[in-house]
């Protein structure tokens, strides 16, 4: 009977032990989280070292939510992705690829093979960025920044890798006739921003004013299109010609300017092939030969069918 009077005693004192605890724990958590609040108001008042101890061992880090999370890049220009980190005391800064959860870099050190990933922090910045050199589209996924806090907290970048390659509009070929002028036009739809730039070669050379009189350059940023003018073309404005913006693979034209009427070939753009006429001309002589054979045997004919009878 005592035994069990004494255990019966014992729980109710037990239960009320831990809830005593928890309501503890709790008002514990509310008084950190209020000293939390009145030490970041007034944190320029305390000292250096305070400071530095606080942000430690009682800040919890937090994330900048201005960095731009989605990040459109092109294939072959680096990219970077921006992680603001607040407070973030002691702890480390990963990141991690989410598509096999590979970590690429932890602090500024790099923990992949792969070393177009690289870390890049300026001492007492809260910046912590990602660079991908020459990223490609097997790049294209998600990528966190994680804090070594417990638990752990990440914030999300979405990266898009694009292929932008200009288009000359018009065939691969182009033939102009000797006196005429040449009309290019370039445009770069694929590029997620205008280019800063568009150059024009020819070979391996840059279009400029004073390579010759007649020539011009109108580009248009916005639109991303750029358009060369040759005015009154002649057998040396032939060659490769090639538009190269500033964010995008360049293209290239091949310009015959040729003396004389081709009209088929400055129309349908063939390559020029010499084309062999002599079986035409074979054909052609045999059907004459047969129709004047034709004829001759209808004209005897007929002059039968009419001399008198004898």
């Amino acid at each position: 009977m005592t035994q069990a009077s004494s255990s019966s005693t014992s729980s109710p004192r037990l239960a009320h032990r831990k809830c005593k605890c928890n309501t503890m724990n709790a008002n514990l958590s509310l008084i950190a989280a209020f000293i939390n609040f009145i030490v970041i108001c007034f944190a320029d008042s305390l000292s250096p070292e305070m400071q530095i101890y606080w942000e430690n061992h009682m800040v919890q880090p937090y994330f900048d939510n201005t960095s731009k999370r989605e990040v459109t890049a092109i294939a072959g220009q680096t990219c970077q992705l921006h992680c603001r980190v607040k407070s973030l005391g002691d702890r480390a800064v990963s990141w991690i690829r989410k598509r096999d959860l590979h970590i690429l870099t932890v602090g500024i050190l790099t923990y992949t093979n792969d070393q177009r990933f690289q870390s890049l922090h300026v001492d007492g910045s809260d910046e912590w960025t990602l660079r991908i050199t020459s990223p490609q589209a097997r790049d294209s996924g998600v990528y966190e920044c994680q804090v070594s806090t417990e638990p752990k907290i990440s914030q999300a970048f979405r990266v898009n890798v694009v292929v932008s390659k200009a288009n000359i509009l018009g065939n691969a070929e182009l033939f102009v006739k000797s006196g005429s002028d040449i009309n290019l036009t370039c445009v770069a739809l694929q590029s997620p921003q205008p280019p800063s730039f568009i150059y024009w070669y020819k070979g391996g050379r840059v279009i400029n004013y004073s390579q010759r009189g007649g020539i011009s350059v109108l580009t248009e940023q916005q639109t991303r299109t750029s358009r060369l003018l040759i005015a009154r073309a002649s057998p040396a404005d032939s060659g490769n010609y090639t538009c190269a913006p500033s964010n995008s693979d360049s293209a290239s034209v091949v310009v015959h300017v040729i003396k004389g009427e081709h009209p088929a070939a400055m129309q349908h753009g063939i390559n020029g092939a010499n084309v062999d006429y002599s079986s035409t001309y074979i054909v052609a002589a045999i059907l004459a030969a047969c129709i004047q054979l034709l004829r001759t045997s209808a004209s005897g004919s007929a002059s039968a069918a009419v001399r008198p009878v004898r």
